[in-house]
């Protein structure tokens, strides 16, 4: 690791700052539930899981989009108001890399990936604190 007194630096991997084993929710739960998950856990995305693995990601920002169109948080379902064109980054992937592809990619959390399983999830806040040298190693 590439660290300097104890800090993390841009070009350790990402790993060293996802969450693993990130909160996940199924498709049919309401997004009332997933809303109050992520009050509850403080968190911004959670994963939409099936029996396959995760098929989707659901964020804050898509909660607001559904009650802005007048969708009903109580009827409305995860598998609904998920992204499902999943941005992801490889865990062995530079911390800067995650920068870029989250911007090039105009999103705000990454699923972390190592081979063909989905591992963390990491957020533009994760990236921000390492570059600002505020993240520990």
């Amino acid at each position: 690791m590439t660290t300097t007194a104890g800090r993390l630096t841009p070009t350790d991997p990402v790993r060293s700052i996802m969450v693993g084993d990130p909160a996940a929710v199924d498709p049919e739960d309401s997004l009332m539930s997933v809303a109050e998950e992520l009050v509850a856990g403080d968190i911004g995305a959670v994963l939409v899981r099936s029996p396959g693995g995760p098929t989707g990601l659901l964020s804050e920002r898509d909660i607001v989009t559904v009650i802005v169109s007048g969708g009903d948080l109580a009827s409305g379902q995860a598998g609904d108001a998920m992204t499902t064109d999943l941005v992801t980054v490889d865990a062995s992937d530079t911390i800067m890399a995650a920068g870029r592809r989250m911007y090039e990619a105009g999103v705000r959390h990454l699923p972390v990936r190592r081979d063909d399983d989905i591992v963390g999830l990491v957020s533009q806040r994760d990236v921000f604190a390492v570059l600002l040298g505020m993240a520990e190693g």
